[in-house]
């Protein structure tokens, strides 16, 4: 539809501070006990991952949403409800800023229409291009045990990015979603579950809840991401 930790672990952790393009030094300076770090949003692929702040009269809340697309940002379906229960909120309402950091960001991009890619993943058409390289999408066959990355915009720290670089696939919920132990809280809804492909950081799954204590992710349809990306 459219609509207008031995050894092992320690090196893994290494290598996705490296990966991030962040001196460790100011990693480790940002650390928190939950283990999530504020990454820069200079560097690739930070800078295509932005807050997706959904503005009504009275009602203000944010997500996160990665650019896909030089005109299509990755979201959850639920960030976009509308404010009175309608199925969708007025895309003129909802406001994409990639590499948001304290009040800055790359562009300001404003919603035009959304196109569902799967029960709760949605892009969200721009009404311009993003003049920022996009995520590529990760190829299927993910499997539990693999490490992942999550960036998004959490609640109590929604004026910065931050990343779990050191987080986990553990394996499949009955509706068929991914279970993680990355730590996404409010504000992380649409935050992109990231995988090392050995060329670099894709996007393979979006968080969008959490069960007891472990996080909820659907993962991607990487066929209909492209199609959508080509249109």
């Amino acid at each position: 539809m459219t609509f207008g930790r031995p050894v092992r672990f320690l090196s893994l952790l290494l290598g996705a501070l490296l990966a991030m393009s962040v001196p460790v030094g100011a990693a480790a300076a940002d650390s928190r006990t939950d283990g999530r770090v504020t990454v820069s949003p200079d560097a690739a692929p930070w800078r295509a991952v932005g807050r997706l702040n959904i503005a009504g009269f009275r009602v203000r809340r944010h997500c996160t949403a990665t650019l896909v697309a030089p005109d299509l940002a990755l979201t959850a379906r639920h960030c976009l409800r509308g404010f009175r229960g309608e199925a969708w909120v007025a895309p003129d309402l909802v406001h994409f800023l990639p590499g948001f950091s304290r009040g800055g960001y790359v562009e300001h991009r404003q919603a035009v229409g959304y196109e569902p890619v799967g029960e709760e993943a949605v892009l969200v058409r721009l009404d311009g291009r993003v003049n920022v390289e996009p995520v590529p999408i990760a190829a299927p066959g993910t499997q539990p045990g693999t490490a992942l990355f999550e960036a998004g915009y959490s609640s109590d720290r929604g004026q910065v990015l931050t990343v779990d670089p050191a987080c986990r696939f553990l394996g499949w919920s009955p509706e068929g979603l991914w279970r993680h132990d990355c730590e996404a809280i409010g504000g992380d809804s649409g935050a992109p579950i990231l995988v090392d492909t050995g060329a670099g950081l894709a996007v393979a799954a979006i968080h969008i809840g959490r069960r007891g204590t472990d996080g909820l992710a659907e993962p991607l349809d990487a066929g209909r991401l492209r199609q959508h990306a080509a249109r």
